[in-house]
């Protein structure tokens, strides 16, 4: 048996001669969920008896492009974000949904809808009779679209507008029931982006301003622990770039992380200060200053934040350290740990841990300070596109939380061994 793209081929023996069966997975629709539907007389739409392959373009499909290209009341990164949604509900415009009644985002109907679509009965992929919006044309879609998010429980959308994963984050709980929603819809922004020219380079995300969520599990009694949190590399010299849909350098990615960590860190007994390296002409003296301004802030630990890069099919998370400073090494145990709880992969080296050498990548920030312990973390691969689905999911909140939480466990094992 073969498969590509969810097709399966296999080939089956019959009555002494062999054929060929071909079995194209069932087309789609998803549907909105946002709020319970309006008992809305409307006229059926029959069931889909011809499944399309996936990939295939729906009839309308390339007109709902071109309009949306021609859009001009949506930002660039929001068009790929709710393209991509368009893909997957729609099945790029081959569900029944979309050819007949024009509606690619799978949006059920609502009292709201009125003036912006008309009603129709329609079975959604999760075999449930409802009534859904029915669209007099692409543009009357698209506008539809934007008002129902705008009119529905989406509130503080419009500050994702150069975030389209944040977006996407952000609304799916009520726009979908599958749990997989947000990741699904992340792995189509490429294909998104091809649609609306491909030429134009994913924006820099600006994400709001981080709002602090207490965790659910504080060590009572623990000490304010300082810790430092260096960002990676330089505004001049950023480090690697992530695949999509993070699509940013390691400094940029970083720095959004940083902040989080610094608005999240009360919450975890922890006081978190962010330190930017600042290009000096050569790596050692950038060092030297950063941690300088570590040491004089009086940080009892130092992170410094970083992913990886190398071949597409490189993954995993690992926290480095000096070679000998069990310190060191028991402050990035936690981390290591918590990264893979948050993320689900490997741990590089079987645990996760890698002691650095004189010479090695890396050795200039974790022996910068001889008494503060100090750990380098490269949570996953930038260049895996697998790697970057997962951590765009969860975004740089979940991320810094993570780092919170494994600073914390080894705030707590280090005043229990004391």
């Amino acid at each position: 048996m073969f498969s590509d793209d969810g097709a399966s081929v296999e080939i089956v023996k019959d009555n002494g001669a062999y054929a060929i069966r071909v079995t194209y997975p069932e087309v789609s629709t998803g549907s909105s969920e946002d709020d319970p539907a309006t008992d809305t007389q409307a006229a059926p739409i029959p069931p889909d008896t011809n499944p399309v392959p996936q990939k295939s373009i729906g009839a309308k499909w390339n007109d709902l492009v071109a309009e949306y290209n021609a859009y001009d009341a949506v930002p660039v990164e929001l068009k790929v974000a709710s393209l991509s949604q368009w893909i997957l509900e729609s099945n790029r415009g081959n569900s029944d949904l979309a050819m007949k009644a024009l509606n690619f985002g799978g949006i059920k109907y609502r009292a709201r809808m009125e003036g912006y679509a008309s009603a129709v009965d329609y079975t959604g992929s999760d075999n449930e009779d409802a009534v859904y919006c029915l669209f007099s044309s692409v543009h009357a879609f698209i506008a539809g679209y934007w008002h129902f998010i705008e009119s529905g429980p989406y509130d503080g959308w419009k500050q994702f507008n150069d975030d389209g994963a944040g977006y996407i984050r952000h609304i799916a709980p009520n726009y979908a029931a599958d749990a997989n929603y947000v990741i699904k819809v992340l792995s189509l922004f490429d294909e998104a982006r091809s649609f609306l020219g491909g030429s134009q380079a994913p924006a820099t995300p600006v994400p709001p301003k981080p709002v602090a969520t207490p965790p659910d599990d504080i060590a009572p009694g623990t000490k304010n622990i300082r810790v430092a949190v260096v960002v990676g590399h330089n505004s001049v010299s950023t480090g690697s770039s992530a695949v999509s849909p993070i699509s940013r350098s390691e400094f940029a990615f970083n720095g959004v992380v940083a902040d989080q960590i610094v608005a999240e860190s009360p919450h975890y007994n922890v006081i978190a200060e962010k330190f930017l390296r600042v290009s000096q002409g050569s790596y050692s003296s950038e060092i030297a200053q950063v941690y300088g301004e570590v040491q004089a802030w009086g940080a009892d630990c130092a992170i410094e934040l970083h992913f990886n890069s190398a071949s597409p099919e490189a993954t995993g998370s690992m926290v480095l350290f000096r070679a000998g400073n069990g310190v060191a090494q028991g402050l990035a145990r936690p981390l290591a740990l918590q990264i893979q709880s948050l993320l689900g992969l490997p741990l590089r080296n079987g645990n996760g841990l890698q002691p650095l050498q004189p010479g090695d990548r890396g050795y200039g920030s974790v022996s910068a300070l001889a008494t503060v312990p100090s750990v380098l973390i490269e949570p996953f691969f930038g260049s895996n596109k697998g790697d970057c689905l997962k951590v765009a999911s969860i975004g740089e909140a979940g991320l810094a939380r993570a780092y919170l939480r494994g600073v914390r466990d080894w705030a707590s094992a280090s005043e229990a061994v004391s």
